[in-house]
């Protein structure tokens, strides 16, 4: 019988390099993904660099954000693991939890100009991709805008409501998916639909956006493709010759979600 939790802490730690390769996540982003056989756990690495998380590095938290067993000392968490926590609690379907602090995500958030899917490979967007206030959720005399307590966190999750991904006014966004392997993907495809709409918007305010009948479901997208390129592009020369590259593009091997 295959090693769920291993596979799990192998793909998460996989998942965290990709983000940062990509440039989607900075040192202050983190990636989870619900325990695979206990739902009310989830998994995220101890605090330090996405570049550099390893299967090693990751625990377990409750629902709550707490840690399930004390961490050792010298370790510590993430400061914004309520982000994961209550998406976690809001949707059981999903599976997976990404924060990221997207350069070309940031400055959609600032306006009041939607982010919308422009690009064909962001057709898991909605129309108009919710944006989340700090604001709004801070209580009378409090500071800051990091989401570091559940009722913003619960906050965020309600903006987030049953979308992917939901922007984070001046901070970034909350990516929600049903796999570590979708998360990443669809954060990989928000970065890039972000850029193109804002070059786009410098050529006209009048830009053209996919309409209902050009959005896909999970299922029309085969995730396995950019998973397995985005993958690649983090591995050395010895790790790549390793791959075993027979089994791309086999339906009876790769899950659609």
């Amino acid at each position: 019988m295959p090693d769920n939790l291993a596979e799990a802490r192998h793909n998460l730690a996989v998942a965290n390099r990709i983000v940062s390769y990509e440039g989607i996540i900075d040192a202050f982003g983190h990636v989870s993904m619900r325990h695979p056989t206990k739902p009310d756990r989830y998994l995220v690495s101890r605090s330090r660099s996405p570049e550099v998380v390893e299967a090693a590095d990751i625990y377990e938290y409750t629902l709550d954000s707490e840690p399930v067993t004390p961490l050792p000392q010298g370790i510590r968490g993430y400061g914004e693991l309520v982000i994961h926590g209550e998406i976690y609690k809001a949707r059981p379907d999903v599976m997976s939890v990404i924060h990221a602090h997207s350069q070309a995500v940031i400055p959609l958030s600032l306006t009041a100009i939607k982010m919308k899917p422009v690009i064909a490979q962001a057709g898991f967007l909605p129309p108009e991709t919710p944006n989340f206030e700090a604001r709004d959720a801070r209580k009378p005399g409090e500071r800051g805008m990091q989401v570091t307590d559940s009722a913003r966190g619960a906050a965020l999750a309600r903006t987030l409501s049953t979308y992917p991904v939901a922007l984070m006014r001046g901070h970034g966004e909350a990516v929600a998916a049903s796999s570590v392997k979708q998360a990443v993907v669809y954060a990989a495809y928000i970065d890039i639909n972000a850029r193109m709409q804002t070059q786009a918007l410098l050529l006209s305010r009048d830009i053209v956006a996919l309409d209902a009948a050009e959005l896909f479901t999970p299922e029309e997208f085969d995730i396995n493709r950019p998973w397995e390129h985005l993958k690649q592009k983090t591995l050395d020369d010895a790790a790549r010759a390793k791959v075993d590259r027979a089994q791309f593009g086999l339906d009876q091997t790769q899950e659609k979600r």
